[in-house]
């Protein structure tokens, strides 16, 4: 960094004002900021004043001498570099202020070139030891703290060779796999993380390691009692100081309980707010609406031949029974949110989806329902995936519902379901109406709606209900030409890797 990056003061002690008015134009114009003194008292007074990174110092100066300011100078402010000036052959007085504490001497007369490059010569000189001052301090804390952090670390810490065989594992790694350290000595790191889980991920974690030098991931481990349990690996290169790799390091943070934390606290935000404006729909607002729908069908009995109040009545009561659809829909979401249990098995997806579609034609009209061409494409190899069937069929069942609304004077509906080898990919493309790009963000909020009946709650619901299954939605649309929702579903549930049926989503080929 250079002065004038840095910005720094320079301070001039000097009594000859020419010689102090030359300085100070050399150093204004390379970009210093400048304080000027000229005699020993003032350089005492504008040094606590000015506090300057760099004092220029004649070692002789009236009313105070320089070897007395230097001595004040680096009892206040040892970081200060102090360059005292001396006449030509006072080398005597030059080591006594070197032994006072002064930073470096030049002699006069000397060139301005001279004293510029002295002044950033010493400025670097300072920045390289306070940084390395700091670093010293910086590798002490790390020290310490993992003094400390081997006696009380709770997450596994293992190291292997080259090779990625297991040299060491601590009483964490231990304890979370159940095997002691003599029964994986010399096993295959590979040993300990679920097959399955180690196929999706990363094929071979060594050789990944070796190659990038560290590697971070989520994996599902096996037990010795053949049970497994999630977490967090990270590995790191052991090299030698040529370079040369001797082994790795992971650590491993097990993840169980962060997951059934994680899952309470999205479930518990998602509907903290919404648990209260349910309670207090359906105190307030049912009471109201069954007020207004007694008072508007005791009237349209009164005024049964008037046709134009018999008109009016009517809109009254289709308004009160869709309020009452729309309270009820929310109750519906809440309660399934919160009181259904999960139970998952190996499931048909595209059985899931024609019993979804049945659903859907039994809610919509015979109408609508022939207006739509719908049409389903399985791939024949499509492997059945963890699931649970209900709630599955109940996002499917969303989804497919509203693209049939996105459609209300017919349209052309084709869900595709894809083998993508370690999951299964289901589209539903239909050629409705579309959505704003700026609703894109919002579609899957509750009570987000553009529809002018229901309370926004289905594609909430299939959302939340696809990532319970370790899945994700892409959605693209072009407003006026329709929109295509894709819902990408690991074949095995236990399988993490989450972020890569999302990469797959932004179009990124499948690992």
């Amino acid at each position: 960094m250079s002065a004038k990056e840095e910005n720094a003061k320079v301070l001039i002690a000097e009594d000859s004002e020419i010689l102090n008015n030359m300085l100070r134009d050399v150093f204004e114009e390379n970009g210093y900021e400048v304080v000027q003194a000229f005699d020993g008292a003032e350089c005492k007074l504008a040094f606590l004043r000015e506090n300057p990174d760099v004092v220029f110092m004649d070692i002789q100066m009236p009313k105070v001498g320089g070897i007395e300011a230097l001595g004040f100078i680096k009892e206040k402010q040892q970081r200060t570099i102090v360059v005292v000036m001396t006449a030509w052959g006072s080398e005597q007085l030059a080591v006594k202020a070197m032994k006072a504490g002064a930073d470096d001497y030049i002699n006069k007369p000397f060139s301005m070139q001279d004293v510029l490059s002295l002044t950033a010569k010493l400025l670097e000189n300072r920045r390289v030891a306070e940084e390395n001052v700091k670093l010293r301090n910086k590798i002490r804390r790390n020290e310490k703290y993992l003094a400390h952090l081997t006696t009380i670390i709770g997450e596994a810490l293992i190291t292997t060779d080259a090779k990625g065989r297991i040299q060491f594992v601590n009483r964490a790694a231990s304890e979370m796999w159940g095997y002691s350290l003599e029964e994986l000595v010399d096993k295959d790191i590979h040993f300990l993380i679920r097959g399955e889980a180690h196929t999706l991920l990363y094929r071979d974690l060594v050789k990944d390691t070796i190659q990038e030098g560290r590697l971070g991931g989520e994996f599902y481990f096996r037990k010795k009692d053949k049970t497994t349990f999630p977490g967090y690996l990270s590995s790191s290169v052991i090299a030698e100081d040529q370079g040369r790799v001797t082994g790795i390091v992971l650590v491993v943070a097990d993840l169980t309980r962060l997951h059934a934390v994680e899952r309470r606290l999205k479930q518990s935000e998602k509907l903290a707010s919404l648990g209260k404006v349910v309670e207090g729909v359906a105190h307030e607002v049912r009471n109201c609406l069954t007020s207004l729908g007694g008072f508007a069908r005791r009237l349209q009995g009164k005024l049964a031949d008037d046709p134009i109040c018999t008109q009016y009545t009517k809109v009254m009561l289709d308004d009160v029974s869709r309020l009452e659809r729309m309270v009820r829909e929310i109750e519906d979401y809440v309660r399934f949110s919160k009181f259904y249990s999960f139970h998952f098995r190996k499931a048909d997806v595209a059985a899931v989806i024609n019993a979804a579609r049945e659903r859907v034609l039994q809610r919509v009209s015979p109408r609508h329902a022939n207006s739509v061409s719908f049409v389903l494409k399985v791939d024949k190899d499509l492997p059945a995936i963890s699931a649970d069937s209900p709630a599955l069929e109940e996002a499917f069942y969303n989804l497919l519902l509203n693209a049939y609304e996105a459609m209300p004077n017919g349209g052309k509906l084709k869900v595709t379901a894809t083998n993508m080898a370690s999951a299964v990919s289901v589209s539903f493309a239909d050629t409705g109406m579309g959505i704003d790009n700026q609703d894109l963000t919002e579609i899957f909020n509750p009570f987000f709606t553009t529809k002018t009946v229901g309370a926004g709650m289905g594609l909430s619901k299939a959302y939340l209900l696809v990532e319970e299954h370790g899945g994700a939605i892409n959605v693209k649309s072009t407003l006026g030409r329709g929109a295509t929702f894709e819902v990408f579903l690991p074949v095995d549930r236990l399988m993490t890797g989450l972020h890569s049926w999302e990469a797959v989503s932004r179009g990124a080929p499948p690992t």
